[in-house]
């Protein structure tokens, strides 16, 4: 009888309600919407062609400029969280941001998030888009939560040092911006001064992102041992360096 009616019964699924929708002509009769418990429901019962796609957040990334002249560097080390990130809550628009980033004279951009997580974060073009804006990319992948081996930390020590001694406007960033690029960053404070202490470093990187920086106690740890395994590791390479050279 409703299809002699002309009318047309739609369900659409958004964020834990279900909503009818009674149509004749394309004229909507009325809504009715049912709250949903999570339990009734299997998550893929939400995905619906249907559903309003959810609006990208027009906030202006945020960017936080740690100084380093306590490390006798006249510049600033930036770092954010992921740009573009498509995830839980954050709606990131990946243009908007990398144009941003652009148009904040970005020069160098450190990324320390793996493949497979920008893949999971909505942006897998990510390097390419940096690059396509002109910017340099530097990608150290360094797992989540983890850390990096002391190898790739000491190169990525000697780029930033070359970024920053030619004036370049260089940004750091992981996927929240504050484990592993706050590790980073207080990494540098120690690898530019030999004056600043671990723990210096990490009140540094908490005053500029908050409580969270430095997440984990595997993170707390490689910054207190991180002077130790780097003047092995350099007294490793050069003497490996003196033996090929004889």
């Amino acid at each position: 009888w409703l299809n002699a009616l002309q009318i047309r019964i739609q369900c659409v699924f958004k964020q834990g309600l279900a909503i009818l929708k009674l149509q004749k002509n394309s004229l909507q009769l009325f809504n009715i919407t049912f709250l949903l418990k999570p339990s009734s429901i299997q998550a893929s019962e939400f995905d619906s062609s249907d559903e309003e796609p959810i609006e990208d957040e027009q906030t202006p990334i945020q960017i936080s400029w740690l100084p380093l002249s306590r490390v006798n560097c006249s510049q600033f080390l930036g770092l954010c969280a992921l740009p573009g990130c498509k995830f839980k809550n954050v709606r990131r628009n990946v243009e908007k941001d990398t144009e941003e980033l652009k148009s904040c004279g970005i020069q160098d951009i450190f990324v320390f998030c793996t493949r497979g997580e920008l893949s999971k974060y909505r942006v897998p073009n990510l390097l390419d888009l940096y690059q396509q804006c002109g910017i340099i990319t530097h990608h150290h992948p360094i797992a989540d939560g983890g850390t990096p081996d002391i190898a790739c930390c000491c190169e990525i020590m000697e780029e930033l040092a070359i970024c920053l001694k030619n004036n370049r406007k260089t940004l750091i960033h992981c996927y929240g911006g504050l484990g592993r690029s706050c590790l980073v960053a207080a990494c540098l404070l120690l690898y530019l001064s030999d004056t600043v202490s671990p723990e210096q470093a990490i009140d540094s990187l908490r005053d500029l992102r908050g409580s969270g920086a430095i997440q984990t106690i595997k993170q707390y740890n490689y910054l207190h041992e991180f002077r130790d395994k780097l003047a092995a590791y350099l007294s490793s390479r050069d003497s490996r360096s003196r033996s090929v050279s004889r």
